[in-house]
């Protein structure tokens, strides 16, 4: 099956010497009344890490062969291959666009692991993976939101085609991070079983949340809704405004009385250089019988370097020049972290405080070392920034292997079963580092397996990816099936 490039979305700041496929994927459940749920697949893969050749006598084209598979019960219910390719161009010097590609996938109401597999068509080395669980149901009596599809492009369709959705043509967004610069959040879902709720008025809200329970000035919306089987959401917010930090796209469903009758949430990522830490606002601040009164210079130093797996650059920036300060005014310490903790709870910064001074001791106790903290090491990060995981696997003596282990969170902000590997290679300290990860930027290997076995097996082959068989090894097991 051979189809053609979908669009050309230009995309700035992109590494010129790629040398791997830099792809990002994403998906979303729908359900269609009167045929059953489907899932959307979004692919954006950055042009300058495809391999383009000569195609006809002046002109050069790039393509990726995409293979998607879901299975259920151990047997593959639905398979697709096909090629995307570019448009022709002239030359290499000036690749600045994305392949961008949507598909549909009908499945019937149950849970698939659902493995997508790119690879460059001209360069069978270059390749990228995703994969994970997914679970598809059919919308019952009660009002419940499909997933949100983050938008680049909206526009009245003027035929239907493979963007086409509810008369519009919507170009997927699959990353939900907003670099400087792209500050537009464009949004689209769908809101299901309102056509049974009662004669009384009804709305929905959608907004950008920060924090704990803030609502970003500018980002939030009401829409009068119809009882019918399937209600549209489809807007935009403007955020040139809003700081750099991890947000929450929002949407609820309210009845007459204000009651949350359904929601759904979408994580965002902001990156804003255009604003800049507010140290006037910050110093404007009075600690006097707040949570930081009583907290000496050594405290709030160690309480300040806790926080920085969780702060966002801005923050990080400034707090690592308080901190490499031999001396610093103990009350700019007290202002800076008592500020850090009112951006995320204006109401209760004390109460965010301890409910995260509560898992920094967590790592403590759990990961520290002869020489480090337990937040200062690479599993207390992860801890801090990820959460416990639901699935923890930790193995000391597998054959040939170092120590190791394979977490495993079911969902963090939009991205689904992603796994991180940490291994000790020092293998006496606690000291675990961490070798591979599908979370979107984190330390990406694919030769994470080899490097685990070189303990005691050699490997020379920079393109060998998979281990030429272990006796006694669970390895694959343990990290697919937790």
């Amino acid at each position: 099956m051979l189809r053609c490039l979908i669009l050309c979305l230009l995309v700035l700041g992109f590494n010129q010497n790629a040398s791997a496929l830099d792809a990002q994927f994403r998906y979303a459940s729908f359900y269609q009344p009167g045929k059953g749920p489907y899932i959307e697949t979004y692919l954006a893969v950055n042009s300058r890490s495809v391999h383009f050749v000569k195609f006809g006598p002046n002109k050069l084209q790039g393509a990726i062969q995409i293979t998607v598979s879901f299975e259920k019960n151990d047997s593959i219910v639905l398979f697709d291959k096909y090629i995307l390719k570019s448009p022709e161009i002239d030359t290499t010097s000036k690749l600045d666009f994305s392949f961008i590609d949507l598909q549909r996938f009908s499945l019937a109401e149950g849970t698939y692991f659902m493995e997508v597999l790119i690879r460059d068509q001209y360069d069978t080395t270059n390749t990228a993976r995703a994969s994970g669980t997914i679970t598809l149901k059919n919308p019952g009596k009660d009002p419940v939101f499909s997933d949100v599809m983050l938008v680049n492009d909206i526009s009245k369709a003027q035929s239907t085609g493979q963007l086409t959705k509810s008369g519009l043509d919507l170009v997927p967004r699959p990353s939900f991070f907003y670099n400087t610069g792209q500050d537009t959040l464009r949004f689209y879902t769908e809101l299901y079983g309102t056509k049974g709720l009662p004669d009384s008025v009804f709305v929905a809200r959608a907004m950008l949340v920060y924090g704990n329970e803030q609502v970003v000035d500018k980002c939030s919306r009401f829409y009068r809704l119809n009882r019918k089987e399937v209600n549209v959401l489809v807007d935009a917010f403007l955020i040139d405004e809003v700081p750099s930090g991890n947000y929450q796209l929002r949407f609820e469903v309210l009845d007459a009385s204000g009651k949350v009758l359904a929601s759904k949430k979408q994580e965002i990522q902001r990156l804003n250089s255009k604003i800049a830490f507010d140290e006037q606002k910050m110093r404007a601040l009075k600690t006097t019988m707040s949570f930081v009164d009583g907290m000496t210079e050594p405290q709030l130093r160690d309480n300040i370097a806790s926080m920085r797996p969780v702060s966002e650059i801005f923050e990080r920036e400034y707090a690592d020049n308080l901190l490499k300060q031999k001396e610093v005014d103990v009350e700019l310490l007290k202002k800076y972290m008592l500020s850090f903790w009112e951006r995320r709870d204006k109401a209760n910064p004390e109460k965010a405080w301890a409910e995260y001074a509560m898992k920094v001791r967590e790592t403590v106790e759990l990961f520290s070392s002869k020489i480090m903290k337990g937040y200062e090491t690479e599993r207390g990060r992860v801890y801090l920034q990820y959460g416990k995981p639901n699935s923890r696997t930790q193995v000391t003596n597998e054959p040939s292997a170092y120590p190791y282990e394979i977490w495993w969170y079911y969902e963090y902000k939009g991205q689904r079963n992603i796994r991180f590997v940490f291994y000790n290679p020092d293998m006496i300290t606690n000291d675990y580092q961490l070798l591979h990860s599908e979370a979107l930027g984190e330390p990406y290997d694919p030769q994470w397996r080899l490097i685990l076995f070189s303990r005691t097996t050699a490997f020379r082959d920079i393109d060998e990816q998979m281990n030429r068989g272990h006796f006694g090894s669970y390895l694959e097991e343990n990290f697919r099936n937790q």
